[in-house]
Protein backbone atom coordinates (compact mmCIF):
# COMPACT_ATOMS: atom_id res chain seq x y z
CA UNK A 1 0.00 0.00 0.00
CA UNK A 2 2.47 2.18 1.22
CA UNK A 3 3.96 1.34 -2.93
CA UNK A 4 1.27 2.98 -4.18
CA UNK A 5 0.56 6.00 -2.20
CA UNK A 6 4.44 6.63 -2.99
CA UNK A 7 4.03 6.22 -6.77
CA UNK A 8 0.72 8.17 -7.20
CA UNK A 9 1.78 11.22 -4.93
CA UNK A 10 5.24 11.37 -6.60
CA UNK A 11 3.64 14.02 -9.48
CA UNK A 12 2.13 16.10 -6.79
CA UNK A 13 5.58 17.91 -5.68
CA UNK A 14 9.25 17.61 -5.64
CA UNK A 15 9.67 16.36 -1.75
CA UNK A 16 8.08 13.18 -1.09
CA UNK A 17 8.35 12.66 2.74
CA UNK A 18 6.47 9.59 4.94
CA UNK A 19 6.25 9.97 8.36
CA UNK A 20 6.77 6.51 10.68
CA UNK A 21 8.34 5.45 13.35
CA UNK A 22 9.80 2.69 12.15
CA UNK A 23 11.83 3.54 8.96
CA UNK A 24 13.59 0.36 9.29
CA UNK A 25 10.90 -0.76 7.71
CA UNK A 26 10.61 1.18 4.45
CA UNK A 27 14.28 0.86 3.24
CA UNK A 28 14.64 1.04 -0.61
CA UNK A 29 11.34 3.05 -0.89
CA UNK A 30 11.82 6.24 -2.77
CA UNK A 31 11.09 8.60 -0.35
CA UNK A 32 12.32 10.46 2.88
CA UNK A 33 10.88 8.95 6.08
CA UNK A 34 10.91 11.22 9.19
CA UNK A 35 10.10 9.81 12.85
CA UNK A 36 8.23 11.80 15.02
CA UNK A 37 9.54 14.52 17.76
CA UNK A 38 6.85 14.16 20.02
CA UNK A 39 5.73 10.92 21.92
CA UNK A 40 1.99 10.42 23.05
CA UNK A 41 0.58 12.80 20.83
CA UNK A 42 -1.06 10.58 18.15
CA UNK A 43 -1.62 11.68 15.12
CA UNK A 44 -0.70 14.84 15.33
CA UNK A 45 2.74 14.22 15.56
CA UNK A 46 3.17 12.48 12.62
CA UNK A 47 1.57 15.69 10.65
CA UNK A 48 4.11 17.43 12.95
CA UNK A 49 7.09 15.68 12.10
CA UNK A 50 6.12 15.59 8.00
CA UNK A 51 4.82 19.39 7.75
CA UNK A 52 8.51 19.96 9.99
CA UNK A 53 10.80 18.18 7.31
CA UNK A 54 9.42 20.09 4.46
CA UNK A 55 11.96 21.93 2.14
CA UNK A 56 9.19 23.51 0.66
CA UNK A 57 6.17 26.15 2.30
CA UNK A 58 3.08 24.38 0.62
CA UNK A 59 2.96 20.86 2.32
CA UNK A 60 0.17 18.34 1.05
CA UNK A 61 -0.29 15.37 3.31
CA UNK A 62 -1.61 12.62 2.53
CA UNK A 63 -2.68 9.59 5.02
CA UNK A 64 -1.15 6.26 4.02
CA UNK A 65 -4.27 4.28 3.47
CA UNK A 66 -6.17 6.85 1.05
CA UNK A 67 -5.35 4.48 -2.23
CA UNK A 68 -7.71 7.00 -4.86
CA UNK A 69 -5.42 9.84 -4.76
CA UNK A 70 -7.09 12.81 -6.78
CA UNK A 71 -4.77 14.69 -8.34
CA UNK A 72 -7.31 17.43 -9.61
CA UNK A 73 -8.66 17.92 -6.47
CA UNK A 74 -4.95 18.37 -4.79
CA UNK A 75 -4.46 20.82 -7.74
CA UNK A 76 -7.63 22.75 -7.31
CA UNK A 77 -6.53 23.15 -3.39
CA UNK A 78 -3.10 23.97 -4.20
CA UNK A 79 -4.21 27.33 -6.29
CA UNK A 80 -6.42 28.30 -3.42
CA UNK A 81 -3.72 28.01 -1.00
CA UNK A 82 -2.10 30.65 -2.54
CA UNK A 83 -4.66 33.06 -1.89
CA UNK A 84 -2.56 33.74 1.56
CA UNK A 85 -4.56 30.80 3.23
CA UNK A 86 -2.76 28.94 5.79
CA UNK A 87 -4.86 25.50 4.94
CA UNK A 88 -7.17 24.20 2.43
CA UNK A 89 -8.80 20.88 3.74
CA UNK A 90 -11.67 19.03 2.34
CA UNK A 91 -14.62 19.02 4.88
CA UNK A 92 -17.59 16.37 4.31
CA UNK A 93 -20.52 14.89 5.93
CA UNK A 94 -17.81 12.61 7.99
CA UNK A 95 -15.92 16.48 8.99
CA UNK A 96 -12.41 17.50 8.11
CA UNK A 97 -10.29 15.51 6.26
CA UNK A 98 -6.91 16.32 8.01
CA UNK A 99 -4.60 13.82 5.74
CA UNK A 100 -5.82 15.13 2.62
CA UNK A 101 -5.14 18.54 3.02
CA UNK A 102 -2.94 21.71 1.44
CA UNK A 103 -0.67 23.18 4.46
CA UNK A 104 1.30 26.06 4.87
CA UNK A 105 4.32 25.37 6.05
CA UNK A 106 5.41 28.77 7.40
CA UNK A 107 2.44 29.39 9.80
CA UNK A 108 1.14 25.76 10.47
CA UNK A 109 4.10 24.52 11.61
CA UNK A 110 4.07 27.21 14.71
CA UNK A 111 0.62 26.64 15.14
CA UNK A 112 0.86 22.43 15.47
CA UNK A 113 4.15 23.13 17.77
CA UNK A 114 1.80 25.44 20.44
CA UNK A 115 -1.07 22.74 20.32
CA UNK A 116 1.23 20.37 21.45
CA UNK A 117 3.15 22.66 23.78
CA UNK A 118 -0.51 23.13 24.81
CA UNK A 119 -0.94 19.40 25.37
CA UNK A 120 -3.99 19.59 22.74
CA UNK A 121 -3.70 16.33 20.75
CA UNK A 122 -6.63 16.61 18.62
CA UNK A 123 -5.66 17.00 15.01
CA UNK A 124 -7.68 20.28 14.41
CA UNK A 125 -6.84 21.39 17.86
CA UNK A 126 -5.04 24.39 16.14
CA UNK A 127 -7.44 25.47 13.49
CA UNK A 128 -8.98 28.56 15.34
CA UNK A 129 -5.09 30.08 15.15
CA UNK A 130 -4.81 30.20 11.00
CA UNK A 131 -6.82 31.24 8.09
CA UNK A 132 -8.91 27.96 6.92
CA UNK A 133 -10.57 27.29 3.67
CA UNK A 134 -12.88 24.26 3.57
CA UNK A 135 -13.55 22.67 0.10
CA UNK A 136 -17.40 21.16 1.21
CA UNK A 137 -19.18 18.55 -0.54
CA UNK A 138 -20.34 20.39 -3.08
CA UNK A 139 -16.72 21.66 -4.33
CA UNK A 140 -15.87 17.74 -4.04
CA UNK A 141 -18.31 16.10 -5.88
CA UNK A 142 -17.06 18.04 -9.02
CA UNK A 143 -13.82 16.59 -8.76
CA UNK A 144 -15.30 13.34 -7.03
CA UNK A 145 -18.67 11.96 -8.43
CA UNK A 146 -18.08 8.24 -6.66
CA UNK A 147 -17.14 9.61 -3.79
CA UNK A 148 -13.85 7.47 -3.87
CA UNK A 149 -11.07 10.51 -2.88
CA UNK A 150 -11.64 9.27 1.17
CA UNK A 151 -11.89 5.91 0.85
CA UNK A 152 -9.18 4.33 3.30
CA UNK A 153 -8.15 0.46 3.44
CA UNK A 154 -9.03 -0.87 6.63
CA UNK A 155 -9.92 -4.60 5.85
CA UNK A 156 -8.83 -7.36 3.57
CA UNK A 157 -11.98 -6.06 1.64
CA UNK A 158 -11.34 -2.93 1.52
CA UNK A 159 -7.68 -3.62 0.24
CA UNK A 160 -9.54 -5.71 -2.59
CA UNK A 161 -11.99 -2.84 -3.30
CA UNK A 162 -8.77 -0.68 -3.73
CA UNK A 163 -6.96 -3.15 -5.76
CA UNK A 164 -9.76 -3.61 -8.38
CA UNK A 165 -11.04 -0.03 -8.51
CA UNK A 166 -7.58 2.04 -8.48
CA UNK A 167 -6.48 3.57 -11.96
Amino acid sequence: MIQHIIERVSGLGDDLIVTTNEPDKFIGFKARFVQDEFAGVGALAGLHAGIKAARNDLVIAVANDMPFINYALFEYMQQLVQADLDVVIPHNDTGYEPFYAVYRRSTCLPAIEKAIQDQKRRIISWFDTVTIRTVENDELKKFDPHGLTFFNVNTPEDALFAEQNCV
